[in-house]
């Protein structure tokens, strides 16, 4: 039986680690070809041992001789991993945080691979542009994303046309609490996500509800939906992840435990054929699956989220890359938790009061836009 041939882009990050441990117990059926990380090399350096991987990458000059990497084919910078890649791969993991691996995966697209991309950032910023070119080069997109992840499968039953869908949100840390405590929530409450256990800008994300705001977005442009044909609501349990409504009335729902190896898997095995990766779902251990809105007035994110998806072109990418930006200004301690959302619509209305919306952006304006937002953007006093 021939081995799958992955490459694994972030590979020392959360959807890494869930990767690699499919492989641990998959080894006579899948193989490492090559790992990246952007500046954890010590652990890329364990990986690449533990997997008999002889190409690494590492987005991070190294500038003392490290004895160990002599083992390996190191590739250094960002720009020169597509390199990793050759006619033997069959499946990309692409789990770069951000935008900084924009023009990484425009390359990736043009190689006619299957692609696993746990990378909402870029999905926004590329937009229809993203799904059109997989097109073109006959690349498999799967999203890895819980929520996309279910939509993918839910959409593969082809029952037939859909009326909308809706995706869930844990709610966060901060759904039950009161609105006028949100000024004063710190950086460590924010990082304490009640369900997942994630990188530092994406449970800020989830904190402000900004991480579900993009989330519409993405599913928008990974499945060629209208404005009002995607939706959200607080799901606390995080058992089902997405639903389809059918014109019909009905709803189909994918329920699963909360495990990201789940989503993964689907690169690699049929839906049916799965290895038991977690606890069988047992219903009777929750008495209750409740579903709430989400609040506007507490999480101004998502109503942001939508204008800006609304407006379309250049917008999404603004709205996410000064997300970025604002996020990490928060983790720093130089702005307040509600600041991030604030600051924000307050930037994105100066952004469109001095520079035209383009609709059909490519990779140039993207970048134009985010150079500008550099240079202009607005902290407050």
């Amino acid at each position: 039986m021939k081995k799958i041939n992955l490459v694994i882009f972030g590979a020392t990050g959360s959807i890494g680690k869930s990767v690699l441990s499919i492989v641990r117990n998959n080894r006579e059926k899948l193989n490492i070809q090559g790992i990246t990380c952007n500046k954890n090399y010590s652990k890329l350096i364990k990986i690449g041992k533990e997997f008999n991987v002889k190409r690494i990458g590492i987005n991070k000059n190294i500038k003392k001789n490290i004895k160990e990497l002599n083992n390996f084919d190191v590739y250094q910078d960002i720009k020169t991993f597509d390199d990793l890649i050759d006619h033997k791969t069959d499946v990309i993991i692409f789990a770069i945080s951000g935008l900084s691996g924009l023009d990484l995966i425009l390359k990736l697209i043009k190689l006619g691979k299957k692609i696993g991309i746990a990378n909402k950032e870029c999905i926004i910023s590329l937009g229809f542009n993203l799904m059109k070119l997989s097109k073109k080069y006959s690349t498999e997109i799967i999203p890895l994303d819980s929520e996309h992840n279910s939509i993918f499968h839910l959409l593969n039953n082809k029952f037939g046309s859909f009326k909308s869908i809706t995706i869930t949100a844990s709610g966060g840390p901060f759904y039950e609490l009161s609105k006028k405590s949100f000024k004063n929530i710190s950086v460590e409450q924010a990082l304490s996500h009640p369900v997942w256990k994630m990188g530092k800008k994406i449970s800020i994300d989830s904190a402000t509800m900004a991480n579900k705001a993009l989330e519409i977005i993405e599913a928008k442009y990974l499945f060629n939906l209208s404005d009002d044909q995607i939706n959200a609501l607080i799901h606390p349990q995080a058992i089902i992840h997405a639903m389809i409504n059918y014109k019909n009335g009905i709803t189909t729902a994918l329920m699963n435990v909360p495990n990201m190896q789940t989503p993964i898997s689907s690169l690699f095995f049929k839906f049916d054929s799965f290895d038991k990766l977690t606890k069988e779902l047992n219903l009777l251990d929750y008495s209750v699956l409740e579903f709430k809105p989400i609040d506007d007035e507490k999480f101004p994110a998502m109503r942001l989220g939508r204008e800006v998806m609304k407006m379309g072109g250049l917008a999404p990418n603004a709205f996410n890359y000064l997300n970025e930006i604002l996020v990490q200004r928060f983790i720093n301690g130089s702005i307040n938790f509600t600041d991030i959302i604030y600051l924000n619509e307050i930037n994105l209305e100066k952004i469109f009061a001095k520079n035209n919306n383009i609709m059909k952006p490519g990779l140039s304006e993207i970048k134009n836009i985010n150079t500008w937002i550099d240079n202009n953007i607005y902290i407050g006093q």
